[in-house]
């Protein structure tokens, strides 16, 4: 009895570590996008991303876990140089003062006051929801059936905040919703 009890004990222990690990895993394969993305964009002419004096401003919205962990995995990065500014909210006109937002896993209520309030011309937002590309947001990053990281993309999203993804970004993106006929484009 006390070896099946210990074999169980370890067999549990083996699998909940496993399960910590590929989480962690997740987590830092997003928050390496994350870092890298503002390279990946072309930028608006009136955007203060331009100013080579002005830090990437990283939101993350409602995850205080994961707000913790990008700030602790990514204490040491630098865009063009400067230290990432981290920000972390749970209201979303915070996000407006963002470079990039990242939602998670926000409801289709939330998708659609994003939109509304229109902070998809302010700020790139990055989110893991099912339909938030298709419903107007900028990228859905997640993890598909593969177990790999799949993206898509709204490029009328990008079309009303003024800025354009690179074609090294886009060419990883497994869906791209096109500019002017993708739902919520309009």
């Amino acid at each position: 009895m006390y070896k099946i009890i210990k074999w169980t004990i370890l067999f549990a222990t083996a699998f909940l570590a496993g399960a910590a690990c590929a989480q962690e895993t997740e987590e830092r394969v997003r928050s390496s996008i994350l870092s890298r993305l503002p390279g990946f964009v072309y930028w608006p002419k009136e955007s203060d991303f331009n100013l080579t004096t002005t830090p990437y401003r990283l939101c993350i919205y409602r995850d205080r876990d994961y707000y913790t962990f990008i700030r602790g995995y990514l204490r040491d990065e630098t865009v063009r140089g400067l230290p990432i500014e981290f920000q972390f909210t749970r209201d979303l006109s915070d996000l407006k003062a963002c470079h990039v937002a990242y939602v998670g896993k926000v409801s289709v209520r939330e998708i659609q006051l994003i939109v509304q309030r229109k902070l998809v011309e302010h700020t790139i937002f990055v989110a893991s929801s099912e339909q938030s590309a298709a419903m107007g947001l900028h990228i859905r990053l997640f993890v598909g059936a593969s177990k790999k990281f799949d993206i898509e993309v709204n490029q009328a999203a990008f079309e009303r905040s003024g800025s354009e993804l690179k074609v090294n970004f886009l060419k990883h993106a497994k869906k791209v919703y096109p500019g002017t006929t993708a739902s919520g484009g309009q």
